[in-house]
């Protein structure tokens, strides 16, 4: 779940100068064209000055109106340039926000705030080598520059460096205590790492500065689900999809929560909704297997994983979704073959070492079963009811009783 930290504007109000002199001069004859040429340039400061005006009242598309218009006016201003390239991150027009911000670059080749936008719209396009460049060049010149610590760790974070993504945001959180994105951020980390008390912890502080942040409330939403609190989760989600109905993610998690509360009819709907926006989102299709699985319908939920894995082969969530329910199926060499895929991808998941220590115990190769559940054992963790789910299977093992 990726979420810009807010674009940072070049403040620079501009004030009128030429035109003003002009009139006061009113050397008419010989003036013409510099009054002409002053009163452009005050034009160009005017929309400049509302750009910066509309921008900070969040208004995006109207700064980006203003500030196109300032750059048309004026093309030499490199202001201009940055804030409208800043915009057009806001906007999510990343391309041409690295268009904008490189005329900016000739004129502050150094800016760390510019270095910092530039991450922020490489890693909008997903080039994410070229964001952590931008990053670490931002970082070099300002380390205190709490918008580039919080972006990096963010960056970090998602490319599973949680280690060092943690550092990173509290690191921004020291220097700004305050700052909501940081906390967001750690929520997520804090989701991703199973530490779902310590995400809600964080969500609870990010939301209550930042209330209206479906980054936010989405991360609220699954850190309630994976502590099993399904209603509590449902009406986070719906209050996202409540201010935006074609949010995805919204609709993927409403699906999720209503499969776990026992509504498969409302699940499906919420998550074909989900599939006529996004085509090619993995992850509908996973969270419709698994409703399927959940139904007992496995024929439907093998094409579910199916659909999932062609859209996203490096997805382990649905490998290993699919061998469930290929092994649930009575087909074993296909179910072994979609969890050692799923353990490729997610090579320290200890579920994925149990679920094939069980498979091969059913297929009575008993010495790779006892093999992988020592191994689900020894990578449980704080996981108690995994733990015991193991040590169940292996003394069934031992004792030469089929586990269940």
């Amino acid at each position: 779940m990726m979420a810009r930290v807010p674009p940072m504007l070049r403040i620079a109000r501009h004030l009128p100068f030429f035109g003003f002199a002009s009139r006061l001069l009113g050397v008419a004859a010989l003036l013409v064209a510099l009054s002409a040429l002053a009163a452009c340039r005050d034009m160009a400061i005017v929309h400049y000055n509302m750009g910066i005006d509309a921008f900070e009242k969040g208004d995006t598309l109207a700064a980006i109106d203003h500030f196109e218009q300032s750059v048309a006016l004026r093309p030499t201003d490199p202001d201009a340039h940055f804030n409208l390239g800043v915009a057009l991150v806001g906007a999510g027009r990343y391309q041409r926000a690295l268009e904008e911000l490189r005329v900016a670059a000739d004129a502050y080749p150094d800016d760390p705030t510019l270095h910092l936008n530039l991450a922020e719209a490489y890693k909008g396009m997903g080039r994410y080598q070229a964001a952590k460049t931008e990053y670490e060049y931002a970082l070099r010149r300002d380390p205190n520059l709490v918008e580039a610590l919080s972006g990096y760790g963010q960056l970090l974070m998602e490319g599973g460096q949680y280690d060092a993504a943690e550092e990173y945001l509290l690191l921004a959180l020291s220097q700004r205590p305050t700052h909501a994105m940081s906390e967001l951020h750690l929520g997520w980390l804090y989701v991703y790492t199973g530490k779902y008390n310590e995400a809600a912890h964080y969500f609870v502080r990010g939301l209550r500065r930042l209330p209206s942040s479906s980054y936010g409330r989405l991360g609220m939403a699954r850190s309630l689900f994976e502590r099993e609190q399904y209603e509590q989760a449902l009406a986070e989600y719906l209050k996202v999809r409540a201010r935006d109905e074609e949010n995805v993610d919204a609709l993927v998690g409403v699906g999720r929560a209503q499969a776990a509360l026992g509504r498969d009819a409302q699940a499906m709907s919420a998550l074909g909704r989900a599939a006529d926006l996004a085509p090619d989102r993995a992850d509908v299709y996973e969270a419709m297997g698994d409703v399927h699985a959940s139904q007992g319908h496995y024929p439907e939920a093998v094409s579910s994983y199916r659909r999932a894995v062609q859209l996203d082969p490096e997805l382990a969530a649905a490998h290993f979704g699919l061998g469930r329910a290929l092994e649930a199926a009575g087909l074993l060499s296909e179910a072994e073959e979609s969890f050692q895929t799923a353990l490729y991808h997610d090579p320290h998941n200890p579920e994925i070492f149990y679920r094939l220590g069980l498979l091969y115990a059913l297929m009575g190769e008993t010495t790779r079963a006892a093999s992988y559940l020592e191994l689900a054992l020894e990578r449980s963790g704080s996981d108690v009811e995994l733990r015991a789910r193991a040590s169940a299977a292996l003394r069934s093992l031992e004792e030469g009783v089929e586990s269940p």
